[in-house]
C-alpha cells in the first residue's frame, strides 16, 4: 500500500467504574484530562487522557475511560497495557510513595532494563518498562 495512512491512530478506550478516580489514578503517570463529558459536570461519565510530556498529543499516549453501566469486573481479562518510563525507578519510587503499590522491578530476558506491574483501581494490569532506544 502506498500513499495516506488509512488509519491516524489509535487510543484504548476501558469500562471503570469511576471516570474520576481512574483519571486520578492515571494523572500519577504523567496524564491529564484533555476532554470530558458531560461538561461541568461534577461526575464526568467519559475522559479522554493525553500526556502532555509527550508533547504533541496526537503522537500520545493517549487513552478514554467510560463509565460502566455496571460495576466494572475485578480484572478485566484479555487487557494488558504496556508503558515504557524514561527512569523506571524514579517512576516506582513515586508510585509508592502516592500509595499506588508497584510490583517489583524485574529484569527478564526479553527486557533486560527492567519492568514492573502496576494495577490500576478497576483491575486493569499495566506493564511500566524502562524504555530503550528501540521502544516508545
Amino acid at each position: 500500500m502506498t500513499g495516506d495512512p488509512l488509519i491516524g491512530g489509535l487510543v484504548p478506550m476501558i469500562f471503570v467504574s469511576d471516570v474520576d478516580r481512574s483519571a486520578a489514578f492515571y494523572r500519577s503517570l504523567g496524564f491529564e484530562i484533555g476532554n470530558h463529558v458531560p461538561p461541568g459536570a461534577e461526575r464526568k461519565e467519559w475522559a479522554w487522557l493525553y500526556s502532555p510530556a509527550a508533547g504533541d498529543w496526537k503522537r500520545g499516549p493517549n487513552l478514554m475511560l467510560t463509565r460502566a453501566e455496571t460495576p466494572a469486573p475485578g480484572k478485566p481479562e484479555g487487557v494488558l497495557f504496556y508503558l515504557y518510563a524514561p527512569d523506571l525507578p524514579s517512576l516506582r519510587a513515586r508510585l509508592i510513595e502516592a500509595g499506588l503499590g508497584p510490583g517489583e522491578i524485574t529484569y527478564p530476558d526479553y527486557l533486560p532494563n527492567g519492568e514492573m506491574c502496576l494495577q490500576d483501581p478497576d483491575g486493569y494490569t499495566l506493564m511500566i518498562a524502562q524504555s530503550a532506544d528501540d521502544t516508545p
